[in-house]
């Protein structure tokens, strides 16, 4: 029997990704056969078909700690891959003997679940295969909200919205006389779960700011016209949109995997709204973070944190119990701790598609805002909000 344990990661990162290698690498630890080693493709599966592949065994507790905060995929890195097919099948099964690997783990997206589908028919049943969750965007799960409450990294993005959003008022609060309107940009794609996020920094409603959700799409004049409208009311106006809200046909560029790199493009759509605005009389200005929304510690969610751990202890659990082609998730069990637990779901019941979209009761449609269901999901997520780093340590990462 093979002893040796895979874990790779896809797709982009989070604050809270390498809390779950933790998980992992504590849960396999306890649960799984004594004498196996734990290995990572050094980057993800590009870096195991390489035959890079760094061995975790021999990590200290010291080491966990630190690697526990840690954020981003600088540790064992993250690819981006073309869609697995059957040319995969003699590469992967030469590494996967090479290296005696029986467990597979694979920690990302959407995308990440049916790769991880597809490597389990190529690899055969030697292997035990399971896909773990993580994406800001939790643009991935049931539609209901319960198998998949939220994904590991959302939770720390909403808290980085939020807090963004109170900075973003007293920017344009003070430079509203030549900077009527501010535009952010948030990750998303064709999802508006981050930038709803935004109305967590204002649940009251007492800034002039307007959301723009590619679930509730609006044409680019009526954008402007509501943009018109509180400018002419307030004098300003703080505009926050997903990067997949489309104001006007654009040069797109696609990753690997087929997915749009709204961060690679020539333009974006803040800026196509931005000329929109200069277009109407009103002057605007554009602030698009980019990969710090997913990755700055500073804003760390206990909540998303522990989460991003447990769903990597459960994970090495399922395995060490028998099951092997499943997804590991963070669900929504009111019993709990938080309400927040975790399950596994085979990959046989899973459907095709799981792409999700912010639930219709949670837009106000029209109005380019969410209603306050959405603002109670999640709030709940965030908790205490950001980590306080201990001894002002801020920049003691993990990393070789």
């Amino acid at each position: 029997m093979r002893r040796n344990v895979l874990i790779t990661m896809s797709g982009g990162t989070t604050s809270v990704i390498n809390a779950t290698l933790c998980g992992l690498i504590t849960g396999i630890r306890k649960h799984l056969p004594a004498g196996g080693r734990i290995l990572a493709g050094h980057p993800g599966i590009v870096g195991l078909l390489a035959g890079q592949v760094r061995d975790l065994t021999g990590l200290s507790t010291a080491d966990l700690g630190r690697l526990y905060r840690t954020p981003a995929s600088g540790f064992i890195g993250t690819t981006r891959v073309e869609p697995v097919d059957d040319s995969w099948r003699q590469p992967l099964q030469e590494r996967f003997a090479e290296f005696d690997v029986g467990y597979f783990v694979n920690i990302g997206g959407s995308g990440t679940i049916q790769q991880s589908r597809k490597i389990g028919d190529l690899v055969g049943e030697e292997v035990a295969i399971a896909a773990v969750p993580k994406t800001v965007d939790n643009d991935f799960g049931d539609p209901d909200f319960v198998d998949t409450y939220f994904t590991p990294g959302f939770p720390s993005c909403a808290n980085y919205w939020r807090h963004k959003t109170h900075i973003m008022n007293l920017e344009n609060l003070g430079a509203c006389s030549h900077d009527q309107i501010l535009i952010a940009q948030t990750f998303g794609r064709q999802t508006g779960f981050l930038a709803a996020c935004a109305r967590l920094g204002d649940p009251e409603r007492r800034m002039p700011l307007m959301l723009l959700l590619p679930e509730d799409l609006q044409t680019k004049s009526q954008v402007v016209a509501r943009l018109q409208a509180m400018v002419a009311e307030h004098g300003r106006a703080i505009v926050v949109m997903s990067e997949g809200y489309d104001v006007a046909d654009f040069a797109k560029r696609y990753d690997a995997s087929g997915q749009i790199m709204y961060g690679s493009t020539d333009t974006t759509n803040a800026q196509l709204l931005m000329a929109a605005c200069f277009e109407a009389g009103l002057r605007a200005r554009v602030f698009l973070p980019g990969f710090d929304q997913r990755s700055d510690s500073r804003f760390v969610s206990t909540i998303d944190l522990e989460s991003a751990y447990g769903v990597g202890l459960h994970t090495a659990k399922s395995l060490s119990d028998g099951e092997r082609s499943f997804f590991a998730s963070v669900c929504r069990m009111p019993a709990a701790l938080n309400g927040i637990g975790f399950t596994s779901l085979p990959f046989a019941e899973l459907p095709t598609n799981m792409h999700r979209r912010l639930k219709p009761e949670w837009v106000a449609e029209g109005a380019f805002d969410v209603t306050d269901a959405f603002i109670d999901y999640a709030s709940t997520l965030i908790g205490e909000g950001q980590l306080p780093l201990p001894n002002s340590q801020q920049n003691e990462f993990f990393a070789y």
